[in-house]
C-alpha cells in the first residue's frame, strides 16, 4: 500500500487511543456477538477463549499505524498469522463457517465504530492521515477474514483426507477377508479377521462339543464377537449416511435424565467387571425437544471411549440446564479419571476429541411404526471389548451427530488427570425442523 505524505504522528495518535480503549472495544465485541442469534457456540466459550488471537491482531495492527513504510509488512504478516490461527481454533471449537465470518463482521463493526468516534473528536487531525489509517484498517480485515477462512478450510480438508483414508482402509480390509490372503493388515483388519476366526472356531467347538459346558463357552464366544463385528459395521455404515447427508434429525419431547440413565445402565456391568465407579446425577423432570435417539448414541460412544481409557477411579455422567446466551439449552458433562487424551495410545482419539472443541452406527431401515432412526444400542460389553471397533469412527460420529443437533462440544484434559466432554444442546428447535437432513 503506498504510503501518502502524512503527518505520521496522528497515525501513532490513533494507535494509542486504540490500545487505550482496548479492554472496552473487547467487551463490546463479545456482547454484540452474544446477542446475535446467528452465533450460538459463543456461549460455550470462557471469555479468555472467546478473545483469542484478537489481541495479538490489534497490537499488529497498532504497530502498523506506528510503522514507517516497509516496517508494516511484519506488522502484517503477524496479522495474517494471528487471524490463520484464530480461524482454526474456532473451528476447533466447533463454530461453523458462517459464525466465524459473522465474528469477524462485528469486529470490524466495534473497531469502525471506535475510529470513527476518535476522528471525529479530534478535527485538528491530518485528514490524510486519518484517510490512510481508515485504508490500513479496511486492509487489515481483508486479510483476517482471508487468512481466517482459510484456516477452516485447511482443517476441514485435513479431516476430509483423514476419513478418506480411513474409508479406504475399511475397503481393504473387507477385500483381504473375502479373498482369504494371508498377509499383514493394519490393526483394524487384524481385529475384524481375529473376530472372524474366533466365530469359526466357537462354532466348530459347538458342532464337535461332547460336553454342555464346552458348548456353552463356544455359545459365547459368537455372541459376543458377533456383537462386536455388528458394532464395527453399525459405526462405518453410520458414518457414511452421516456424511453423505442421508440422516435427519427427528425432533420431539423427551426426559433427557430417562434417556441417559438407561445408557448408562447398559455399562454399569461393564464399570463393575472393570473395578471402576459409573455415577449418574440429573435433575428431575429435564424435559427437552430433541433427537433423543442420536442423544443417546452419542453418550454412549463417549461414555465408551471413558471406560476403556480408566484404570482406576471411575467416570461420572451428569446433566445440568444451562444458558447458551439468551437461548436455553442442556448439558450432557462426562468425566473420567483415566489417562487423558495425550496419553492415549491411539493419535485419532487425541486428534478428533481435540477438533471437537479446540472435535462423530448404523441406523436401522425404516420400522412399520414409522421411525426411521432407531439406533440399536448394542451391549456394553460388546462395544468396550471389541477392538474391531475403531474409537476414531466413534468420535467422528459424536461430532457429525453434534453438528446435526445444533450441539457445541467442549473438551477439558490434561496427561494424568483424565478427561471431561461437555455437549451443550438446545433446548427447543424452531418450527418445522424435523426430519431435516443432515
Amino acid at each position: 500500500m503506498n504510503e501518502p505524505s502524512i503527518r505520521r504522528q496522528d497515525l501513532a495518535l490513533l494507535a494509542d487511543h486504540l490500545h487505550r480503549r482496548r479492554d472496552a472495544l473487547l467487551r463490546a465485541w463479545h456482547s454484540t456477538v452474544e446477542t446475535d442469534p446467528g452465533i450460538t457456540t459463543v456461549a460455550a466459550l470462557a471469555r479468555g477463549q472467546f478473545i483469542d488471537h484478537i489481541p495479538r491482531i490489534l497490537d499488529a495492527f497498532e504497530s502498523q499505524l506506528r510503522a514507517h513504510g516497509r516496517e508494516r509488512g511484519a506488522a502484517i504478516a503477524e496479522v495474517r498469522a494471528g487471524a490463520a490461527e484464530h480461524g482454526a481454533d474456532r473451528w476447533l471449537n466447533g463454530y461453523h463457517y458462517r459464525e466465524t465470518m459473522r465474528e469477524w463482521g462485528h469486529l470490524q463493526m466495534c473497531l469502525g465504530r471506535e475510529i470513527e468516534q476518535f476522528c471525529l473528536s479530534k478535527p485538528e487531525l491530518d485528514a490524510g492521515a486519518m484517510s490512510f489509517g481508515r485504508l490500513l484498517f479496511m486492509q487489515l480485515f481483508v486479510e483476517c477474514t482471508v487468512e481466517s477462512a482459510a484456516g477452516h478450510v485447511r482443517l476441514e480438508q485435513a479431516e476430509a483426507a483423514s476419513r478418506l483414508r480411513d474409508l479406504e482402509q475399511v475397503l481393504k480390509d473387507v477385500r483381504s477377508l473375502e479373498q482369504e490372503r494371508s498377509e499383514l493388515w493394519h490393526e483394524a483388519t487384524h481385529d475384524l479377521r481375529g473376530n472372524v476366526s474366533a466365530v469359526q472356531l466357537a462354532a466348530t467347538a459347538l458342532v464337535r462339543g461332547t460336553g454342555p459346558g464346552r458348548r456353552a463357552r463356544g455359545a459365547k464366544t459368537v455372541e459376543r464377537t458377533a456383537k462386536a463385528l455388528t458394532a464395527l459395521l453399525d459405526d462405518l455404515v453410520a458414518l457414511a449416511r452421516l456424511e453423505a447427508g442421508r440422516e435427519h434429525r427427528q425432533i420431539r419431547s423427551f426426559d433427557a435424565g430417562v434417556a441417559i440413565r438407561e445408557v448408562c445402565r447398559t455399562f454399569e456391568s461393564l464399570a463393575d467387571e472393570r473395578g471402576l465407579s459409573l455415577e449418574f446425577t440429573a435433575p428431575t423432570g429435564l424435559v427437552v425437544e430433541g433427537d433423543p435417539v442420536k442423544v443417546s448414541r452419542i453418550a454412549q460412544n463417549l461414555l465408551i471411549n471413558a471406560l476403556k481409557y480408566t484404570e482406576r477411579g471411575g467416570v461420572r455422567v451428569s446433566l445440568s440446564p444451562r444458558m447458551m446466551g439468551s437461548v436455553p439449552s442442556w448439558e450432557l458433562c462426562i468425566e473420567d479419571t483415566g489417562v487423558g487424551v495425550a496419553d492415549r495410545a491411539s493419535p485419532a482419539i487425541a486428534r478428533l476429541l481435540r477438533t471437537a472443541t479446540r472435535e462423530t452406527s448404523a441406523l436401522d431401515p425404516p420400522t412399520p411404526e414409522g421411525d426411521r432412526n432407531v439406533m440399536p444400542l448394542p451391549s456394553a460389553s460388546s462395544h468396550v471389548s471389541a477392538t474391531a471397533r475403531g474409537e476414531g469412527v466413534g468420535l467422528t460420529i459424536v461430532k457429525r451427530l453434534c453438528e446435526l443437533l445444533d450441539a457445541a462440544i467442549n473438551l477439558d484434559t490434561a496427561p494424568g488427570r483424565g478427561t471431561t466432554v461437555r455437549i451443550i444442546f438446545p433446548c427447543h428447535y424452531a418450527q418445522g425442523v424435523d426430519s431435516q437432513p443432515g
